[in-house]
């Protein structure tokens, strides 16, 4: 109890600093609370330094100019990145390979992230991961040299980060640097494969997700598997960032 006497204030304070930074919205920092707590009360400090050191990398990444205009994340985009990662390090107690998973899931986030922010301001016209084709930069699946550089250094800085906060024993930091790796390739693949495709009839926008900025309706699936937005892909790349991790853990 004391844990989260504690937790949750101190969660509730840096995701209050992030709403005031304009990174989250309302609803993102109350679902930041949460996951922050849950972090913190099972992790300890180590694990939370890991997870703002996570979101304040990415924020940073996104405020750089040469992109869209940044718009605060919102409680989906909070529970698409982190819920998996705070359901692992809830799992410590019970499953040793807990610290593994945390790690790999936030690694792959990372490894996401960073791919995206940095391709977009910084690469070359993107591709189709599947048909080589050019894509529109930031289009789900599109790949430039410069974004798959940033992924591989996102995945590594994340591993590093851990090996420091966490004592990860033999290759552990390796395995999480791969792991999100992994997890960020596997997101482009079904970023470009499954993922819905959508275009507003209102405003001619053609969002990631059928809710979207700045316009109150919703916009139409043109392809793609109902309900597998953007969201969606990037919670799946977080399960599959922390199995590879356990995974390649047992292999050291």
């Amino acid at each position: 109890m004391l844990n989260w006497i504690l937790a949750v204030p101190a969660a509730a304070a840096v995701a209050g600093a992030a709403w005031r930074a304009r990174s989250l919205s309302g609803s993102g920092a109350v679902a930041a609370t949460g996951v922050g707590a849950v972090v913190l009360a099972f992790g300890g400090i180590g694990a939370a330094i890991i997870l703002v050191i996570f979101f304040a990398a990415s924020s940073a990444l996104s405020a750089l100019p040469g992109a869209d205009t940044r718009s605060r994340r919102g409680a989906r985009q909070v529970l698409a990145n982190g819920s998996v990662a705070a359901a692992a390090i809830a799992a410590h107690a019970i499953f040793p390979s807990a610290d593994m998973a945390f790690l790999g899931a936030l690694a792959a986030a990372t490894a996401d992230t960073w791919a995206t922010e940095i391709g977009v301001r910084f690469g070359a016209t993107p591709r189709s991961i599947l048909t080589l084709r050019p894509r529109p930069r930031g289009a789900s699946g599109a790949v430039s040299l410069v974004g798959t550089l940033g992924s591989v250094a996102g995945a590594l800085a994340l591993g590093a980060t851990g090996q420091l906060f966490l004592e990860l024993p033999g290759c552990g930091w390796g395995a999480v640097a791969l792991a999100g790796f992994i997890g960020a390739l596997f997101d482009s693949l079904l970023g470009d494969g499954l993922q819905a495709v959508y275009r507003c009839p209102e405003c001619g926008a053609q969002p990631e997700t059928a809710r979207h900025r700045d316009c109150p309706h919703r916009a139409e699936r043109l392809s793609g598997v109902p309900g597998l937005d953007n969201d969606v892909v990037n919670w799946i790349t977080t399960i599959v960032g922390a199995g590879s991790a356990v995974a390649l853990q047992s292999l050291c």
